[in-house]
């Protein structure tokens, strides 16, 4: 089912490309000479050549010879790219521009590819590894910047062909449904993704029916599981769209009346009326054979208890057949079907100079995963790391992962499994979609029930989710609900006591609570944006939208460190009184699946908590000295290398106590004489202005007012930055400035202080 409205846009484009090709009719490029293998090859193969005879050259003399090529001009656009590799069948300028496209995640940037009045000449360089691996390196550029780059393997012998889409002699213009459908199920008959992953036999309270005719209708979820898709997509930006536009997206929605949706949903109604990236995902689930589809926009009716059903993502997303990212769209009126241009010409390439052969270098799928816009959206992070199975649609090609394997179109099924008991394994060599990192990972840690590591993931998720955004900050909590909800009930399954001990607190967990306590900015943030309205002082929550936190590894929790209880929750839980009942239930199914709900619900509310440790000042000579940052650090050569690196020089200091604020990064330091210094990291930056706080709730520790931190420790060689609250009123409460960690030049910062009982909030 491939829709007329699909059919017709990609016609449009290919009418607009035959258009400019005709333009470059008289390219001087057109020169076809053919190699000895018979293969056509273009002017701009001379240059190609030109590259591997100096490989050839650096090989000869050493075999693990590392290095790139100078750079050679191949082609003065894309568009003659593209008129050269159809029209006088160059086979190297084929593999070239399929790389160029395939390189292109979102079909803007497709569309920016071929825009006639952004073309840019094409550069190609020879990096050769010491490892022997050998690569042609392409690069679009102005004089002022790479528009594009892409990569092509070198190899001494052939590869097997990439296989088109489509069988057949024409190109391929839409993607292989075929395919991707023997691949679903593949993973449905022969893994154990369902019966491992799997959260509940319970549908979505609402589903999207697919109906024939480009019709669909909102339904309540049947009683009975069915299988049904999920779109996870980018609204887009509001601010970069015209106000019409913005309207029709959020226009999707479906009303209520009387607590119910309206009737103009309940019946059949024309998908043309939703964004096209949501019709389009309705035309994909059904080329698959499925009848039901779910998409926030439309099956959340306005009015609807969104925390509860913010707190059921694990639901919607672990019990669906699959779950379809829509990675080539930039917005929620950008489509998913389009043309394939990558795959208009057959792979026929022959070998250069004799020996060399060119083959497509496959995108990780790391770059799927983290550079489209969709990744940049804080609810996308929880719907891809709870789905056992994805389709990451991009805009020239599909890929798939689930637990079991990673498969990109027109690539081989690669079985690879992610299994938290051993480190990642080396990939095959032909493995389509190589990784640092499985999506399915969390939900792997989640069933085996590894509590360390299941731990380090969720620091991860963290580190991960921070730099997103939010259209609503107030949703900070809740865009993550599902992740916490399956966290907790993980812990709970496997851990036997875990339900009683373990406890959700504003985003951080009560059994490796000194753990998580250590997070730590990359540099100090406007604290004009921050979000302690949102969460306290001591969450990773609370930091503006868009900042990047990271976690210590190796992290040691110190002995003196304890978590004693939660002293405040506000507002009061809202877990609504049913939930709170089944969590209790004698019905272990029903208590099981409502149990996180609960834990997380309460665990937003938390704001103060009362902890242990050793305590100290962070500056503990009144007579030390400020001093500016520039005149202590320096920048020295390592070894005889060209490298450098970045030192403390004290010289000009001899027995003195001082202490130095970065005003740019946020970095603070302090050094008792006769003593190595402790450099820690503020959360956010003081005014440029200077001067005091305006009230005692402001976020940042003001210019001056450096003697006024204390210090907790929390771990060995870790300790937060505290300055004293007075919003609660209460004595012996603080509020988090800052962190430091791995203070190598002082491990005794912390010997024969007393221990105290303090409240963080």
């Amino acid at each position: 089912m491939f829709s007329q409205l699909a059919l017709q846009r990609c016609g449009t484009m290919e009418a607009a490309w035959g258009v400019v090709r005709a333009s470059f009719s008289s390219s001087s490029f057109w020169n076809s000479p053919s190699c000895r293998s018979g293969h056509n090859q273009c002017e701009g193969c001379r240059s190609i050549h030109e590259l591997l005879r100096w490989a050839e050259v650096q090989r000869r003399r050493d075999h693990a010879f590392e290095g790139t090529s100078p750079l050679g001009l191949i082609h003065t656009s894309f568009l003659e790219l593209d008129l050269c590799a159809g029209s006088s069948r160059c086979q190297t300028c084929r593999v070239i521009r399929r790389a160029f496209l395939l390189s292109q995640i979102t079909g803007r940037d497709v569309d920016r590819l071929g825009r006639p009045d952004g073309q840019w000449p094409i550069y190609a360089a020879v990096g050769l590894s010491s490892s022997g691996e050998s690569r042609l390196l392409l690069e679009i550029q102005s004089p002022k910047k790479t528009w594009f780059s892409a990569t092509v393997h070198l190899s001494n012998e052939p590869r097997p062909r990439s296989r088109l889409p489509r069988d057949g002699s024409l190109p391929a213009l839409h993607p292989n449904f075929d395919e991707l459908r023997r691949v679903i199920q593949n993973c449905h008959a022969n893994h154990e993704c369902t019966s491992r992953y799997r959260w509940s036999h319970r549908n979505p309270t609402w589903l999207l029916r697919i109906l024939p005719n480009s019709m669909v209708q909102l339904v309540s979820g049947p009683p009975t599981l069915v299988d049904y898709a999920v779109l996870s997509y980018s609204w887009g930006d509001p601010a970069t769209m015209p106000p019409a536009e913005w309207a029709r997206i959020k226009g999707a929605s479906t009303n209520t009346a009387n607590g119910r949706p309206v009737a103009e949903r309940l019946k059949p109604f024309c998908m043309r009326t939703l964004p096209e990236t949501m019709q389009d995902a309705i035309t994909i689930a059904a080329s698959l054979g499925y009848s039901y589809i779910w998409i926030d926009n439309v099956c959340i009716p306005k009015g609807t208890d969104w925390d509860k059903e913010a707190g059921m993502m694990h639901e919607v997303y672990g019990n669906a057949a699959f779950t379809l990212i829509a990675s080539s769209s930039t917005k929620a009126t950008d489509p998913l079907l389009r043309d394939r241009l990558a795959w208009r010409h057959r792979d026929q390439a022959g070998p250069l100079r004799e020996q060399w052969w060119l083959h497509d270098a496959e995108i990780p799928l790391d770059r799927v995963r983290f550079e489209p816009p969709v990744a940049k959206r804080g609810w996308t992070l929880q719907e891809e790391r709870l789905s056992p199975r994805v389709v990451y649609w991009t805009a020239q090609r599909w890929y798939w992962s689930c637990a079991e394997c990673q498969v990109a179109e027109g690539g081989d099924i690669i079985n690879t499994p992610v299994s938290p008991a051993q480190e990642p394994r080396p990939e095959p060599e032909r493995s389509p979609c190589p990784r640092s990192s499985h999506p399915q990972r969390f939900l792997t840690l989640c069933h085996d029930g590894d509590e360390r590591r299941l731990h380090s993931e969720w620091l991860d998720i963290v580190k991960a989710y921070t730099p997103r955004d939010l259209v609503a900050p107030q949703d900070r909590f809740l865009a993550i609900a599902g992740l916490a909800v399956r966290f907790y009930n993980a812990k709970a399954a496997h851990g036997g006591t875990a339900a009683a001990t373990e406890e959700y607190l504003a985003g951080l967990w009560r059994d490796d609570f000194a753990k998580h306590l250590a997070w730590r900015v990359a540099a100090a943030a406007d604290a004009r944006h921050n979000l302690q309205h949102v969460a306290p002082s001591w969450s990773w929550a609370s930091l503006p939208l868009r900042v990047q936190v990271s976690a210590e590894a190796d992290f040691r929790q110190a002995k003196s460190f304890d978590f004693i209880a939660v002293e405040h929750a506000e507002p009061p839980s809202t877990v609504p009184a049913a939930d709170l009942a089944d969590a209790r239930s004698e019905d272990p199914e029903l208590a099981y699946l409502n149990r996180g709900r609960a834990v997380e619900e309460r665990g937003r509310a938390v704001k103060v908590v009362e902890v242990q440790g050793r305590f100290r000042r962070f500056i503990s000579d009144d007579a030390a000295r400020d001093v500016s940052w520039d005149s202590i650090e320096r920048s020295r050569a390592v070894g005889g290398s060209s490298g450098r690196k970045t030192v403390f020089d004290f010289s000009a200091l001899p027995g003195q106590s001082i202490y130095a604020r970065h005003r740019g990064d946020g970095r603070i330091l302090s050094r008792d004489a006769h003593c190595g210094e402790v450099v820690g990291q503020l959360d956010y930056l003081a005014p440029a202005a200077g001067g005091k706080a305006k009230s005692p709730f402001d976020p940042y520790v003001p210019e001056g007012a450096e003697k006024e931190i204390v210090c907790l420790e929390v771990g060995e060689l870790a300790m937060l930055l505290l300055v004293p609250s007075r919003r609660w009123g209460q004595p012996e409460s603080y509020r988090r400035v800052g962190v430091a960690v791995g203070y190598h030049h002082r491990k005794g910062f912390f010997y024969g202080c007393e221990t105290r009982r303090i409240r963080l909030s």
